[in-house]
């Protein structure tokens, strides 16, 4: 489909505005990684989701201005947009957010971990008195006196010793040798 010059112009101005969006919205991802330490595959991923979200929007960008035709001029003007947010406004928000960051890592984050930590290494100490505690009281459960029932020199032995020997007294007393 053929356009007219002011509607690729019109197109171009438009596809220099989304890159600058997406400028701005790869820079969200520098950030976080910035904040939060990324590892690599972490990394990866985000960059992997951003190319995804951008390539859905250069295409719904194309299928506005050119009915789905992919033209170099809104390509290009995606990444000159991209390029213009990235070489001015995104350095300035980086550094502004790294300083931030630093700020609040430093101020909050750092003294939050200390209390953390001591907090969590009280309650191991604790727990592992608790464990320590519950070994010896189950070791010395071993230890202690049998039930009553058990006990070898219960009065119960001893009644019966005392009924056979009284029986043995009656048998000797019978036979005639007492």
């Amino acid at each position: 489909m053929n356009l007219s010059l002011t509607a690729q112009l019109q197109g171009f101005v438009l596809a220099i505005a989304v890159g600058v969006f997406l400028g701005a919205y790869y820079d969200v991802f520098r950030i976080f990684r910035t904040v939060f330490q990324s590892e690599r595959r972490a990394v990866f991923f985000q960059d992997l989701f951003y190319m995804i979200t951008a390539a859905f929007v250069t295409f719904l960008l194309a299928l506005g201005v050119n009915y789905g035709e992919v033209r170099f001029y809104i390509l290009a003007g995606e990444g000159i947009g991209w390029c213009l947010y990235f070489l001015t406004v995104g350095t300035v928000t980086y550094r502004m957010f790294c300083l931030i960051a630093k700020i609040v890592r430093k101020y909050i984050i750092v003294p939050v971990k200390k209390i953390i930590a001591k907090i969590s290494h009280f309650s191991l100490s604790v727990v592992k008195k608790i464990v320590k505690n519950t070994k010896i009281v189950a070791s010395n459960q071993k230890k202690r006196l049998k039930h009553h029932r058990e006990i070898v020199y219960n009065h119960f032995k001893v009644r019966s010793n005392a009924k056979r020997n009284a029986k043995k007294k009656k048998r000797r007393k019978k036979n005639g040798k007492a």
